[in-house]
């Protein structure tokens, strides 16, 4: 059976506590040889133990976290691959290395298939050893640290930990919910710094996807010729300065999802090979003759409205269904002035000790100037103000003058009038007027602060006008007051 160098009781043998990042377990028939080893990595600083056969090694493995185990290819009582088998189903987290002799090469490349991390031919020296123990700890440390920050990721992008009160918003996060644990292709849309990629991440983050690559690429960042690609990859010699094959993000992202950002911009052309791959997910690199075969969940983005688009010729309605299996549409922040609070502060928590600020708050006064902009820019626009509102600070709260907005001119003042031109004159007039009528209580219910009696008696409505608009708008009229516990009087 298993013996230790220190024949002393179980606790001197393994420290109370101890953690397994530099814990060693050697299994070998040779006691001689366990006590080499066992001599090495102590003296290299790892903490070591051996066990003489298979089966008193797995019952070790049960009683105590290894970070590695170190086997001989025979055994007594078991083979090596046997071993490794059964210490992978037990001890899933420890790493093996494994011991042959020359002659058994294949049986060790046999054991690095079934998911050994490494392995030694014999004889070999004491620091050659330590070498392979230390590559093997370094890979072991390497997958620890992505399976934390995989963790992190997936606490980051949990539903709860997404910031709303506002009722749309509220039902989105329902949608995405539901629509996570599927495979269906989801078509965001929302205008720039709404906040499409955190739901395109929020997707992936929540799916049975969650451990395997999420991919985004902005399609509009790219001419036709190099989003090709960037999409497909390309093989050595496909063009001037492919000097070597490159993959593209549909191989790279296989398994997971990919996040098809300003998909309203690919040309024509594109859109066409683009929908052939999303139709069989089958694609050949650029100047490629090999036909390559990818699993990823599409989930694409964009700030054009492409129903319009298709019914202007400008993007293929084949390709149009085939993303919008689900849409998902994202209102702009200044349909949400109830959420700015919330973002404020959470923006304010997140950044403060970054920065290295004493900034812990912010006045009334700057939080109602905030909640009356329009944010043309929505979400990114707030975060970028509130960061630089942190360095303008010289106290611990956020005044007025920290935050300078410049108004734009609002998109449908008449400077700038979009219609489809298609439709008759009385379709697009009462469109237009439905436009203005909304961005006019809109704006009255921010002046008001969601109050109907006040917003009735500002514009000359009645209240109960003012209740039917509401709904025929889809306005909360609770989304436009500015709550009491909000930042200090100023």
């Amino acid at each position: 059976m298993g013996a230790d160098v220190e024949r002393g009781p179980a606790a001197a043998e393994v420290k109370v506590g101890a953690p397994a990042a530099r814990r060693v377990l050697v299994v070998d028939d040779e006691e001689v040889i366990c006590e080499y080893l066992q001599r090495a990595l102590r003296e290299h600083g790892c903490e070591a133990t051996y066990r003489l056969d298979g089966r008193s090694a797995l019952e070790e493995l049960e009683r105590s976290p290894y970070s590695i185990l170190v086997a001989d290819i025979r055994l007594p009582d078991m083979s090596g691959i046997e071993l490794l088998r059964a210490a992978r189903q037990r001890s899933p987290q420890t790493s093996v290395i494994m011991i042959t002799a020359y002659g058994s090469v294949e049986t060790a490349l046999e054991a690095m298939k079934l998911g050994a991390s490494d392995y030694l031919t014999k004889p070999f020296k004491a620091d050659e050893f330590c070498l392979v123990v230390d590559r093997v700890l370094g890979q072991r440390r390497l997958l620890d640290e992505i399976a934390q920050l995989r963790v992190e990721l997936a606490e980051r992008y949990r539903f709860e930990k997404m910031i709303s009160q506002d009722p749309k918003m509220l039902g989105i996060f329902a949608t995405i919910a539901r629509v996570a644990a599927t495979n269906a292709t989801v078509l965001i849309t929302g205008e720039t710094g709404t906040g499409k990629e955190l739901v395109a991440r929020a997707l992936h983050f929540n799916s049975p996807r969650r451990d395997k690559p999420f991919v985004a690429i902005n399609c509009g960042a790219f001419p036709e010729t190099l989003l090709e690609s960037e999409l497909f990859g390309h093989e050595r010699g496909a063009f001037t300065g492919a000097v070597a094959v490159k993959q593209g993000i549909f191989e790279v992202a296989d398994g997971g999802s990919l996040l098809l950002d300003e998909i309203g911009n690919i040309t024509p052309a594109m859109q066409v090979k683009l929908l052939r791959v999303l139709e069989s997910m089958e694609f050949k690199r650029v100047g490629g003759v090999e036909t390559l075969r990818c699993d990823v969940r599409i989930i694409a983005a964009t700030h054009v409205d492409l129903a319009a688009a298709t019914e202007r010729g400008e993007f293929r309605r084949d390709l149009f269904y085939r993303i919008n299996v689900v849409p998902i549409v994202l209102p702009p922040l200044r349909e949400r002035p109830g959420d700015i609070p919330l973002l404020v502060e959470h923006f304010i928590r997140l950044y403060a000790s970054k920065m290295n600020t004493a900034v812990r708050d912010i006045s009334r006064e700057a939080l109602r100037k905030l909640v009356r902009y329009s944010w043309p820019g929505n979400i990114r626009q707030l975060e970028h103000i509130i960061q630089r509102a942190l360095i303008l600070a010289d106290g611990d709260t956020i005044l007025p003058e920290h935050v300078p907005l410049d108004e734009p001119a609002e998109p449908d003042d008449g400077r700038e009038l979009r219609f489809n031109e298609q439709l008759p004159l009385a379709e697009v007039r009462d469109g237009l007027v439905e436009r203005l009528e909304r961005a006019y209580l809109d704006r009255v219910l921010r002046l008001c602060q969601g109050n109907v009696r006040r917003t009735a008696r500002h514009s000359g409505l009645s209240e109960r006008s003012v209740h039917e608009k509401l709904k025929k708008y889809n306005l909360d009229r609770r989304a436009y007051k500015l709550p009491r516990a909000a930042g200090r009087e100023r």
